[in-house]
């Protein structure tokens, strides 16, 4: 093994694991890198052991298929690293036991297999079951279950965002039969709004709602809040009821329920991308969480409030991307219909006029949403203008808070001069505030068709898991962190995991020692692996004292998926 130094300047060194993002391309002019591979030969250098294939993974066992609304859950057990699941002429990897198919026809048979995949790309033989998708006809006062082509009917619902970096739309690929919240706003909650009100009933009254929310590392949050509120800011608001469901990167949830909620027991492991029925039950004793009819969280709270506002959210609790499936919200109340609808102006807060402020036929109210944050202790904002006519501003539930870093909901009733297509508003205040949201209810006699086509802001498809590095010690096992070894053999162990819907195939990786190429290991035996754990033996016992790296690069079999990249540093001891 060739000895080669590493130079690390201002680098502390540490046990650790840096994963980098090859994002591809770009127009600078400078030389263009070839094409990643999608087909790798085994390479092994001197002083270097790689694993090899063993025996063929084991059939899946218990498969379990439950059929719905234009689609079909599956679970089974097994404890390979990843499995293939085929159905017509489609295929996915996953890494659990356990998928959703959508995009389903209703009423048609599927015929499904299912393989273990071990980490070199070798099947088992299936385990084959079919199923067919039904429609839903369950009994609401009101239900959407985002079937159409351009979802959602803003008739039905709008989206709150603080900034454009959200949409809900219509689903791509297999997920065009629903509606999907993709947001890139990091831990703000991206909110649907139902223009329904939520009115309950003389006994028991039910949200409901069937996605996949939250997705790993995300949260879900329903909320009903008695009053015109747009978003789901913290604290929560005076009388409103809230559920959070949390799942971290591990696929461990917990559920909260305010106000003076108990978890009962705890939240079952996700799976990724398979649809949860969650429902907020309003009963004479209280509120209840459901997961799937089964009790989750209490409340003895009964609100005095008969009719509320639903919402619900989604928010990544690391990262800053979030997708969410949505095949059903719906009430179980007390009959209400949304109010007819007008057009949706564009708002401007505390900006340049707008030249142009043409006027909305046949509009009979309109409305301003507006959510603030102060900056510091100040008396609250009460009057804004809007279109240069000042207005009362009223809080948006009696008893909101008005305190520095706390977000304050609050409404105003447009003047006649405000139905316009552009709408300039001011605060009236000397004070630094926050404007978080704005958007504006206009209404009129006349119900005109408003639905938009759109695409997901962030893309289905799948993406190669990331590889993570680690050095271990001659037995494989770790050592402090950021101790040096002793020269001689360590253990180099490869992971590479991911709680995603679907993953893309894995060709196989590359392993570089202080930059020099020492090993390349396959994963294509019977076809693309997609998880796995690997341990490659190195000898050091040549190589100088002092820093060295070593990195791992995954390729997929996809030539459209960008590879992945891990990098450990590790010391030496003299």
């Amino acid at each position: 093994m060739k000895r080669v130094a590493f130079v690390v300047v201002g680098l502390a060194l540490v046990a650790g694991v840096i994963v980098l993002r090859d994002t591809g391309g770009s127009d600078s002019g400078l030389p263009v890198a070839p094409p990643a591979p999608t087909k790798l030969k085994p390479y092994v250098a001197e002083q270097v052991l790689v694993p090899s294939p063993q025996g063929r993974p084991a059939t899946p066992a218990n498969v379990v298929a439950r059929a719905g609304h234009h689609k079909i859950q599956l679970t089974w057990t097994g404890d390979a690293s990843a499995y293939e699941v085929r159905w017509g002429d489609k295929v996915k990897l996953v890494t659990r036991p356990g998928t959703q198919l959508n995009g389903l026809e209703n009423g048609r048979p599927q015929k499904i297999d299912i393989r273990a995949v071990d980490p070199f790309g070798q099947r088992s033989q299936p385990a084959r079951t079919e199923a067919t998708p039904n429609a839903d006809n369950a009994p609401y006062t009101f239900v959407d279950r985002f079937d159409s082509s351009d979802e959602p009917d803003l008739q039905r619902w709008r989206l709150s965002k603080r900034t454009d970096c959200a949409r809900a739309t219509s689903g791509d690929e297999d997920d065009h039969d629903r509606l999907v919240i993709s947001s890139s706003c990091g831990t703000r909650a991206v909110t649907l709004r139902s223009r329904t009100p939520f009115v309950r009933g003389d006994d028991e009254s039910r949200l409901v709602i069937e996605t996949d929310a939250p997705g790993t590392g995300g949260k879900l949050l329903l909320d009903l809040v008695p009053g015109p509120v747009s978003v789901q800011g913290e604290p929560v608001p005076p009388n409103t009821i809230r559920a959070t469901i949390s799942t971290d990167n591990s696929g461990n949830s917990i559920v909260e329920l305010v106000p003076n909620g108990t978890a009962l027991k705890p939240v079952p492991a996700a799976l990724p991308g398979v649809t949860v029925r969650w429902e907020l039950v309003l009963t004479p004793a209280g509120v209840q969480v459901v997961r799937d009819g089964d009790v989750l969280a209490t409340s003895p709270f009964v609100p005095q409030w008969r009719e509320a506002t639903a919402l619900v959210g989604v928010a990544a609790l690391a990262g800053d991307r979030i997708r969410a499936g949505v095949d059903l919200i719906g009430y179980r109340t007390a009959k209400a219909d949304a109010p007819l609808a007008g057009p949706t102006p564009q708002v401007r807060v505390d900006g340049p006029a707008s030249a142009s402020a043409t006027p909305i036929a046949d509009v009979t109210a309109g409305q301003l949403r507006i959510a603030l944050i102060p900056s510091r202790e100040s008396e609250p904002v009460t009057a804004v203008k809007v279109n240069g006519i000042q207005v009362p501003l009223r809080p948006a539930i009696e008893g909101t808070p008005w305190k520095p870093g706390a977000e304050y909901p609050a409404v105003a009733d447009l003047p006649k001069e405000a139905f316009t297509d552009n709408l300039n508003v001011q605060l009236v205040t000397q004070e630094r505030i926050q404007v978080t949201h704005t958007d504006v209810e206009l209404t009129g006699p006349k119900k005109e068709p408003l639905r938009r086509p759109g695409t997901p802001l962030v893309e289905a498809k799948p993406t190669l898991a990331d590889p993570i590095p680690e050095v271990l010690d001659a037995g494989g096992q770790p050592i402090e962190n950021g101790a040096a070894f002793s020269r001689g053999r360590v253990v180099l162990e490869v992971r590479v995991d991911a709680l995603d819907v679907a993953v893309a195939g894995l060709a196989g990786f590359e392993i570089r020692l202080d930059g020099n190429h020492i090993a390349t290991v396959p994963t294509t035996a019977d076809g693309p692996a997609a998880a796995g754990r690997w341990r490659i033996s190195l000898n050091t016992g040549a190589m100088t004292a002092g820093a060295h790296a070593i990195e791992v690069k995954a390729f997929s079999t996809d030539s459209e998926v960008s590879p992945e990249t891990g990098y450990v540093p590790f010391l030496l001891k003299p």
